[in-house]
């Protein structure tokens, strides 16, 4: 059975094509602003979904502005349906900008195909993402040493600290760091109470890469 996932704006129309082309399907779960006029769209989604029988569920969401937020909370509602063993699919046709970008983020993140309606024509075009898993570019150890960097955010590491905490040699650490550093995944920062020391910092949304 297939879960259509989407994001919702103002025009219940950006939706409903993905929700009449989709094969199997047992759930449309969609995301929303608290706009009124979000919750105007979000009402007549509802009731189309009904009117074919087909359960729905509507998440507001609290700050819709706020990219990392929303991409986290989409992801763990995504990775729940899909560990229930049902087949995914995302309609990124509206809502906020960011709400989007987050929804796209998460698409990429876990691999969804995933589609949009054109604003006129209300057609339904599917995006050219590679099912993929966006993690499988970093090594085991590198994401080991991105996971504890995560984990301990709040926490100062040099790399001789990284080093001993996770118990391999200093030229190997710097080896790890230098590739996540090129990858955009962490930098390494002047600590603010020794100039002459660097600390290794994850780069923001790093949670979502190692989650």
């Amino acid at each position: 059975m297939t879960v259509l996932f989407g994001t919702l704006g103002w025009r219940p129309q950006s939706l409903l094509p993905s929700i009449r082309s989709s094969e199997n399907l047992e759930r449309v779960v969609f995301f929303h602003s608290d706009h009124v006029k979000s919750r105007e769209a979000r009402a007549k989604v509802m009731e189309f979904c009904r009117s074919l029988g087909v359960a729905a569920s509507a998440v507001e969401v609290s700050d819709a502005f706020d990219l990392l937020h929303v991409a986290g909370e989409i992801r763990a509602d995504v990775r729940k349906e899909r560990a229930a063993g049902s087949d995914l699919r995302f309609n990124i046709a509206g809502g906020t900008r960011l709400m989007s970008s987050a929804a796209l983020l998460v698409c990429i993140l876990e691999g969804i195909p995933a589609t949009y309606v054109h604003d006129e024509t209300y057609q339904e075009i599917p995006l050219p993402l590679l099912r993929i898993s966006y993690s499988a570019g970093l090594t085991a150890k590198q994401r080991d040493v991105l996971s504890f960097l995560v984990r301990n955010r709040d926490k100062e590491f040099t790399e001789t600290a990284l080093a001993k905490a996770l118990g391999v040699h200093k030229a190997t650490m710097n080896h790890h760091v230098r590739e996540l550093e090129a990858k955009g995944a962490v930098a390494r920062l002047s600590d603010p109470t020794d100039a002459r020391r660097l600390v290794v910092k994850p780069a923001p949304g790093m949670e979502l890469l190692v989650g």
